[in-house]
């Protein structure tokens, strides 16, 4: 275990390529994470699944083949918000349940802070999940403009209602939020078009504003459990025999229906740059990943799928951890089977693609600048070590969901082409 410890401390190496695009002015930044989405449950993974839009986006893109996150929610949102691995935040492992009173430690930046203090307009759109028992803890106290959407980590998608304690039936409450405020006008419309709807207001008024860049951060709540989906989008899987693998699959193009309108709404903003005319999308990058392997079968299937890897949701096991992702517009495209870690995104975004001064970052932060990876078509990975998690319940168990987990512990990590696990692997 010692070992295991020592051994995740990877030096950082940091890069100060700027964003190749041939503008020297900084881009603005869209970052969609989906929620509980598997390995196979996307079309260029699986054919089978209809999502166009990301297929498109991921098509004109690089698709990263080795694309890692935490095993669970929270872990992975603090992971990447402060690009440090979840073990130095305190956050490791469990999300952070309803009543808990929990977040990640004020005393870390989050990356709309750097952002923020670069000029970009920051703008969180969708699932939170990193603490509200404080006011400290919320969205716009940690360095967003604004903020629309859910602050803990489920609930239904429409009524966007869930139980505070999962005993306790009449602990059922409202969460749906603009700013700090409750949003009762969300009550019947799903999430997922709530996003797009905030973003498309978001990017009329970037259009009107242009003297800054913007960073929208769109957590969605689709593909996570429950499974609330309109007969329109099921139907798309006539074929589709599983019943549970059907909401879910209508679940995942409802997600691609609501980035269709966002494109769209950034195609369709033109304006004029040096006597050239230039479309919004052209100058955004576009960054997709999934928050953590799909609940695929077993305890809490919820119609996911992480073939062929092995494993799921809340375990170290690949189907856990290595997850679909891409990025659109950042000067390379194709396939890259380059390691790249959550951590990663926050040197990457603020020194590689915003121009941050690296020196403004914390010295001993995981997250690795992989702009050289992303832009160059001979770009390789600056990391070649990565902690899956480290996960120790010797003093906690999971009480909302009745697992006594005392006394469990868990760990894995990658080097070069190797991986070790050690203890439990879920």
């Amino acid at each position: 275990e010692q070992n295991m410890i020592h051994l995740q401390g990877f030096l950082p190496i940091f890069l100060t390529i700027g964003w190749c695009s041939g503008d020297s002015s900084p881009p603005n930044i869209l970052f969609i994470l989906a929620d509980d989405l598997g390995w196979n449950d996307v079309p260029w993974n699986n054919p089978e699944v209809i999502a166009p839009t990301l297929a498109r986006l991921a098509g004109e893109g690089l698709i990263l083949e080795n694309n890692y996150v935490q095993p669970t929610c929270t872990p992975s949102r603090a992971a990447l918000m402060t690009g440090y691995y979840p073990m130095h935040t305190g956050n490791q492992y469990v999300p952070i349940r309803s009543l808990q009173p929990a977040g990640v430690p004020i005393k870390f930046n989050f990356l709309s802070q750097y952002l923020k203090n670069l000029g970009y307009s920051t703008h969180g759109v969708g699932k939170w999940h990193l603490g509200y028992c404080s006011p400290e803890y919320l969205p716009t106290q940690r360095g967003f403009d604004t903020f629309h959407g859910l602050w803990i980590g489920a609930g239904d998608h429409f009524l966007h209602t869930n139980m505070a304690d999962n005993h306790d039936p009449s602990s059922v409450g409202y969460d749906f939020h603009k700013n700090e405020d409750i949003y009762y006008e969300a009550d019947g419309y799903d999430t997922s078009t709530l996003i797009s709807e905030r973003i498309s207001e978001i990017i009329r008024i970037e259009e009107v504003n242009k003297s800054s860049p913007f960073f929208i951060y769109a957590p969605f709540q689709d593909v996570h459990d429950p499974l609330d989906i309109q007969p329109e989008y099921e139907d798309l899987y006539p074929n589709e025999q599983d019943p549970t693998r059907r909401k879910f699959l209508g679940m995942v193009s409802r997600l691609d229906a609501a980035v269709e309108r966002i494109v769209t709404d950034l195609e369709e903003v033109e304006y004029t740059r040096d006597g050239e005319t230039r479309t919004l999308l052209e100058d955004t990058i576009i960054i997709f990943s999934s928050d953590n392997g799909g609940m695929s079968e077993g305890l809490g299937y919820a119609g996911g799928s992480n073939k062929p890897l092995r494993g799921r949701k809340g375990g170290i096991f690949e189907g856990g951890c290595r997850v679909p992702g891409f990025i659109y517009n950042s000067g390379r495209t194709g396939v890259t089977n380059g390691l790249f870690h959550i951590t990663d995104w926050l040197p990457t975004i603020y020194a590689g693609l915003a121009g941050g001064n690296v020196e403004d970052l914390p010295e001993d932060i995981n997250g690795v600048n992989q702009i050289e990876l992303l832009s160059r078509p001979s770009g390789v990975s600056q990391r070649v070590e990565m902690l899956y998690e480290i996960i120790n319940f010797e003093n906690d168990d999971w009480p909302d969901y009745d697992l006594d987990l005392s006394g469990a512990f868990g760990a894995a990590l990658r080097l070069s082409e190797w991986k070790i696990i050690i203890g439990c692997s879920t």
